[in-house]
């Protein structure tokens, strides 16, 4: 039998220790495997194709950015997941890539934080205010105790409207970047708007900005971190974001690699088809779907 989800269904089915644990899950098991991902441009369109396998599954995700489509009062990226028996090919899941995407790339920063040390307490300071901040402030702000949420973003508007789902305020970027202990930089930025300079000393940093051309981190926060993480082993090519001096996965990190950070500990993520494996899994296991 297929499950077929929309949007909603995901976000109610869907917690944050749950898809923390999946991606720990998949990351952690050896067999599981990506293929390279594959992508093409038409008509000032593009399109992706993601695919995973592992745990009894195969997890495809097809996703497309369409430039024309806000115009016409549709989504600018439109896409779905697809979970698939590894078996015998059976289609048991279809839901929409942007809700699933949204969850295991904030699962993914999570269990990041959890590697480079973090436990709780502190400021959120969101750099963003679209689908990754949102999602990033509804996993951590599930996970941690937090001593507060600070939202900034171009928009103030719909940055203080986020900040307030979550007891939090908006702040200029600078205040943002020297009162947080964790910063998330959720942005389409090409111009960093990390500022080494500004950010303290023990901090954590999370940029989940997209490769090339986006930049969110500039070069002190790179020679700050000394090594930092990564979620996948192509970012350094993918992203200018991941040139410090050395990169760990965290796939490696936790099979027990060691990391010798700076005075800041940094995760950048550019995206790993294993992530939404994670997000099949973890939605298939709240929905009481036995996982091999």
């Amino acid at each position: 039998m297929r499950i077929v989800l929309d949007g909603r269904d995901v976000d109610r089915i869907m917690t944050p220790q749950a898809v923390k644990d999946a991606v720990r899950n998949v990351l952690s098991n050896s067999e599981a495997i990506e293929a390279p991902r594959a992508s093409l441009e038409r008509h000032d369109s593009w399109l992706g194709l993601m695919a995973a396998s592992g745990m009894g599954l195969h997890a495809v995700k097809i996703v497309g950015v369409y430039p024309g489509n806000p115009t016409r009062g549709l989504p600018l990226v439109r896409g779905v997941l697809l979970a698939l028996r590894s078996d015998n090919g059976d289609i048991i899941l279809e839901a929409p890539a942007e809700e699933a995407t949204g969850w295991r790339t904030a699962g993914a920063s999570a269990l990041a934080l959890e590697l480079m040390g973090y436990d709780g307490g502190g400021v959120l300071g969101v750099i963003g205010s679209g689908v990754q901040a949102r999602y990033h402030l509804r996993v951590l702000a599930g996970l941690y105790d937090l001593d507060g949420v600070m939202v900034y973003s171009r928009n103030r508007g719909r940055a203080e409207r986020l900040a307030s789902q979550y007891g939090g305020v908006y702040r200029p970027l600078d205040e943002l970047l020297a009162e947080s202990t964790v910063i998330v930089a959720a942005t389409n930025s090409v111009e960093p708007v990390v500022k080494g300079s500004l950010v303290r000393p023990g901090s954590f940093i999370v940029s989940v900005g997209a490769p090339r051309p986006v930049r969110e981190l500039d070069d002190t926060v790179l020679e700050r971190a000394g090594c930092m993480l990564v979620d996948s082993p192509i970012a350094r090519e993918e992203s200018d974001d991941a040139q410090a001096p050395c990169t760990v996965t965290l796939r490696e990190a936790l099979q027990g690699a060691s990391v010798e950070y700076g005075d800041l500990r940094v995760y950048k993520s550019v995206g790993t088809p294993l992530l939404d494996l994670a997000a099949v899994i973890a939605i298939l296991g709240s929905l009481g779907y036995r996982i091999h």
